[in-house]
């Protein structure tokens, strides 16, 4: 089939050098990008979309229902086609959104103390004038007590109104850093076979991810930890994501000194005091923790890189000082919380509903970031 879809791709690639018509070009360009999908050429095949709806007049709808552009949509270069592509939504434009909804009231607090500002700034400059005037003295000059009156009322009203204008301001911009964070986290990839990797945000509205960052065994035993509730956990939507960032771990350490002590002596080893059990596979440098292997429960991801990135920019905007941390997100995709150590998982079968009660439908997404 791959032979097919090359040849059909090197037909539609000659229909568009003969000079069509409108109709023509459109169909040549979308079919060339359906092709592209097929044979996993991502970046052409999204470049193509974007061409046609916005060279040629293609309706992205379309793009977004073809059954052929399944495999395209779930990959990062649609996100990516969808911010440049007419109709499509822009990331600086999801941002402002994502970050007006937290606090529906702001804008027109921002418009209102700034008006307000603005006309105690106007009546303290005509205040001061007269003020001026009302020093010097002299016939005609206004009263000296009323005038420092005014300029006292309007010099505290253009303060306070200063305050709450830009108290609002710096909590915008704020908000608008979270929710950029949180896009950012949305487009990090996940790996879900040996050759498919897809955004995270594909897993919103369906999953509350928890990653989990830091050292192997840090990550092994928070996993270990949740065991007794995961029937419970996944029930809420729970998934983990393992993000092994070091094999820094004293315990790790210690298990393979044993190891290696009991190697060279080819007897247990007497001075450790009782043997502990190996380390489960794949639990050093950067390798995955072998667990249960189960999708729905454990997501994988890929180019670790860009989420130690991710990571390490998490830890600072939260003030996380420790090398072990997890991070706990929404169904929307926004950050609910993180935190050190082992999540509190037994807590959330409190604090988190499940995926088809009436509070998730209300609810989710409104928990506040720590």
């Amino acid at each position: 089939m791959g032979a097919d879809y090359a040849e059909a791709l090197r037909l539609f690639k000659a229909a568009l050098d003969l000079r069509p018509n409108n109709d023509e070009a459109r169909a040549a360009l979308y079919n060339k990008a359906c092709a592209h999908a097929r044979l996993k050429d991502w970046q052409e095949a999204a470049d193509d979309v974007v061409s046609a709806v916005n060279d040629y007049g293609l309706k992205l709808e379309v793009a977004v229902k073809d059954p052929d552009l399944r495999a395209l949509r779930e990959r990062r270069e649609w996100l990516d086609a969808l911010e440049k592509a007419k109709g499509g939504v822009s990331t600086r434009a999801l941002i402002g959104a994502r970050a007006e909804a937290r606090a529906p009231f702001r804008l027109a607090r921002l418009f209102i103390f700034g008006g307000l500002g603005a006309g105690a700034a106007l009546g303290l400059a005509v205040i001061a004038g007269r003020l001026i005037a009302a020093l010097k003295g002299g016939e005609g000059a206004p009263e000296l007590t009323e005038s420092l009156l005014n300029f006292t009322i309007n010099a505290a009203a253009l303060a306070a109104f200063s305050w709450l204008f830009f108290r609002d301001y710096r909590a915008a911009e704020k908000d608008k850093r979270m929710v950029d964070r949180e896009e950012a986290l949305g487009r990090l990839l996940v790996q879900m076979g040996a050759e498919r990797e897809v955004p995270l945000a594909s897993f919103r509205g369906a999953a509350r991810p928890v990653l989990l960052a830091g050292s192997a065994g840090y990550v092994s035993r928070a996993l270990k930890a949740s065991e007794l509730y995961q029937t419970e956990l996944r029930l809420r939507g729970i998934s983990v994501i393992p993000l092994v960032l070091s094999s820094k771990d004293p315990s790790e350490k210690l298990r393979a000194l044993k190891a290696e002590f009991r190697k060279e002596t080819g007897e247990k080893s007497k001075g450790f005091g009782r043997a502990e059990p190996a380390a489960p596979p794949g639990t050093s440098g950067q390798q995955k923790v072998v667990l249960k292997q189960d999708r729905k429960w454990e997501l994988k991801p890929a180019a670790t890189e860009e989420w130690e990135a991710w990571a390490q920019a998490q830890k600072e905007a939260a003030g996380v000082t420790g090398d072990d941390f997890y991070v706990q997100i929404q169904l929307d995709g926004s950050v609910r919380r993180s935190g050190l150590g082992t999540p509190p998982w037994d807590k959330w079968l409190d604090d988190i509903p499940e995926l088809d009660s009436l509070q998730t439908k209300l609810t989710d997404g409104i928990g506040r970031s720590t």
